[in-house]
């Protein structure tokens, strides 16, 4: 009998649940793996939310095939609200943090959403777009009037059908602007990729901007943190500053950083406590930001391929 192949949710579940529980089993307990300003998540708290939100929203209506928008913030609500859209079979599609109400409306329409997740802090201008939209149903992280709370869709509950079965072919990701769809195969080969390039593994500390990189490149950041055993920080701040005090505050092991903020790193003149931190930087560096960082500060500067 051949199995079918594993989505994307099916390989970061898998991995996450068992890495939630050897932390179980370990005198040091579970560690957070994605940390943002509102808190941390642990993998097992993932690992057990995502499949119970996919039944509360196939409960609600929600089939396969179908285009769900997805505009929060945090990487927490990132991570669950996505894999959860996926588990359910539809296609979570990202909405970017800095557009309008008429811009979010127009790449939803655009993108064929048919519900929305959304959270506390970015629901003023989701709940706005959905009057401009053919969006007919609102989830949303916390308490926003107008749209069912995602703690509703953690209730138990029968969920019609079943799950329905994945497949490597299907839209596993819908980035909307600009337009383009990702499978599961293709989210795959990104883990693969990162993988090679970040070496991450259990006790790393990754600290991210999340606008700072395409929202392929940190989808896959959170998905290879979740399945390592590595804490990622999404840091929400733009500037090299709140990106230093995150390295700092966390004492991460690694960073991601464009050119720009590599420069302002190498040439801080404030004390740096952390050592052997890793920057992966997001563009070609220039040899004087990458000499600096390595004499300066004793960190390394490699390429985020």
């Amino acid at each position: 009998m051949t199995c079918a192949p594993a989505t994307i949710t099916d390989v970061v579940l898998e991995a996450a649940g068992e890495a939630a529980e050897r932390a179980a089993a370990s005198r040091r307990g579970e560690r957070p793996a994605l940390v943002d300003p509102a808190g941390g998540l642990a993998r097992g708290d993932f690992a057990r939310a995502v499949p119970a939100a996919a039944e509360g929203l196939r409960r609600h209506g929600v089939r396969k095939g179908d285009p769900g928008a997805v505009h929060v913030s945090g990487v927490r609500e990132l991570a669950v609200a996505v894999h959860a859209v996926a588990a359910a079979g539809a296609v979570p599609v990202l909405l970017p943090a800095g557009c309008g109400p008429d811009g979010l409306a127009a790449l939803m329409n655009e993108a064929g959403a048919r519900f929305l997740l959304t959270g506390e802090d970015t629901a003023d201008l989701s709940m706005a777009a959905v009057e401009r939209s053919y969006v007919r149903q609102v989830f949303a992280f916390g308490d926003v009037p107008g749209a069912t709370p995602f703690r509703r869709l953690l209730e138990p509950g029968a969920a019609p059908g079943g799950g329905p079965p994945g497949s490597l072919r299907d839209t596993a990701l819908r980035v909307p602007s600009p337009p383009r769809d990702f499978t599961h195969a293709d989210r795959l080969a990104d883990l693969d990729r990162l993988s090679g390039t970040l070496g991450v593994s259990d006790g790393d500390v990754l600290v991210l901007c999340g606008q700072d990189v395409s929202a392929r490149t940190r989808m896959g950041l959170v998905d290879l943190c979740l399945m390592r055993g590595a804490t990622l920080v999404g840091v929400p701040g733009r500037d090299a500053a709140d990106l230093l005090e995150a390295i700092l505050g966390q004492r991460a092991t690694a960073a991601v950083v464009t050119p720009a903020k590599l420069r302002a790193i190498a040439f801080d003149h404030g004390r740096v406590a952390v050592a052997g931190v890793r920057l992966l930087v997001t563009g070609a560096p220039s040899a004087e930001a990458v000499r600096a960082c390595r004499a300066r500060h004793g960190w390394r500067v490699v390429p985020l391929a």
